[in-house]
Parts: structure tokens; sequence; C-alpha cells
């Protein structure tokens, strides 16, 4: 018995060993994607309408083959007619976000999207601090547009770069985040996009090359794709920017 019991306690802890050098190597190839990455701006004096993007690498679009292929991107390619400015940042947390969105001053927007939360989530950010923090972003960029949209992350724990029992404590996090940054949107009558799903519902686990970059973390193309699908089934992201216009921005 002593001898399955040593025999087991090794294989538990090669598998630790093997999938640790494993996290190490995603996060590895994380931050070079994060290096190569760019937002996604396009600048319009004559716009129809103006977006500013706060947040962190998702609003960047790290993980996207191209810069176009993030949410913002797609954004500007079914609505020509705008103009975005891009303030998010890789490894921002909504403290940043808070800075980013204090740097445009009394400027305005028709829509401030802010994606922000997984690196809180991720972090550990301690939640009243987080929940305070939060409040002031979406306050803020109340201020600065008459639309505020809020993306955060999807359900961390079941992302393939975390193992057992990271990803169980991620999941964990993840929920408590989530309910967080509902009520706060709630209060403050902004529009939240609910990318949470549990295990066993979740798309992009079913196929991770498909919908992860090669960290297993960051969404790919496709990934942002199905995140700017939801972005548009659960706000009222297509009634502002094409009120009065057709997808070419003609009248």
């Amino acid at each position: 018995m002593k001898g399955i019991a040593l025999t087991a306690l090794l294989g538990l802890t090669c598998l630790g060993v093997y999938e640790i050098s494993k996290l190490g190597v995603r996060i590895h190839r994380g931050r070079q994607i994060a290096a190569a990455s760019r937002p996604y701006e396009r600048r319009n004096p004559g716009a129809a309408h103006r977006i500013l993007v706060v947040g962190d690498s998702t609003g960047l679009g790290t993980g996207a083959v191209r810069p176009e292929e993030s949410v913002a991107g797609r954004i500007a390619a079914e609505f020509p007619a705008i103009e975005i400015i891009n303030l998010a940042r890789n490894g921002a947390k909504s403290a940043d976000a808070l800075f980013q969105m204090e740097s445009v001053g009394l400027e305005r927007f028709d829509i401030v999207l802010v994606q922000v939360g997984g690196n809180d989530i991720l972090g550990f950010t301690d939640l009243g601090k987080m929940r305070d923090t939060i409040r002031q972003v979406l306050h803020q960029a109340k201020e600065n547009a008459a639309n505020v949209l809020f993306i955060s992350t999807g359900n961390a724990g079941l992302a393939p770069a975390f193992f057992p029992p990271i990803s169980w404590l991620y999941t964990a996090r993840t929920r408590k985040v989530r309910t967080l940054l509902m009520e706060v949107s709630r209060d403050l009558g902004v529009q939240y996009v609910d990318l949470f799903r549990e295990k066993g519902n979740e798309l992009f686990r079913g196929d991770p090359d498909r919908y992860y970059t090669s960290d297993y973390l960051h969404p790919s193309s496709e990934g942002y794709r199905i995140w700017y699908e939801e972005l548009k089934r659960q706000t009222s992201l297509v009634e502002i920017l094409g009120k009065g216009r057709d997808r070419t921005g003609t009248e």
C-alpha cells in the first residue's frame, strides 16, 4: 500500500511540475503576443459617431491576428463613419482604466466602451476596492458619453492556460467579480455584456485552438468575433451607431 501511495504521489508531483512548466511557457508566449499587439484606432474628424475604448489587453485586442479583428476593429468595419480612440493597454486593471478615463478630461463621445476586469481577477484585487474603482470608472464614462458599454471577461478559470486547483480558484473568483460588475453596472444604468459561462456551456473551451490565441488565455481573432457578436446582441450598439445611416455611412 505504501508503495502504491508513493507512486501516486510521485505521479502527481510530476504532473504538477509538467503543468507548471506549460504555464510558464504560455505566460512567456503571452508576453510576446502582448508586446507585438497594437490597439485599433481610427481618426476621422468628420465622424458621425465617436467611440472611446478604455481597459486592458482585451480592449487593445491582444491575441487578434490583426488590430482590425479586435472588438474595436470589428465595430469600425461594420460602421465606417465613426472615430475610435483606443486607450486600452496590456496589463491594465480597473485602477488603470480610471486613469485612462480621467486622461480625456471633458472630451465628449457617443460611446465609451470599457473592457476591463480580467487582470483584477487574476491579480486578486480586493473586491471592495475594485467595486469602488469600477464605480468611479463608469461614473466618469457617463460624464463623457451618453452611452456606456461594459465588457469584462468570460470564465477565467476555464482558460486552457490554467489547471486544477488554479482553474477552480479562478472560476470561483470570476463568479464573485461578475456579480460585482453586474451590480455596479445596473446601479449606474450601464449596459453590461455578460460573457460568463459555466463549464459544459463554454464555447471557447470546446475548441481552444480556434477561440484562444497560442497563450491559451487571450481570445483569438475568432474569439473576438464571438465577443463582438455578444456586444451587439446584449447592448444597443447597433441602434446607436446605425441610427439614420446605412453601414457604409451614407445618410
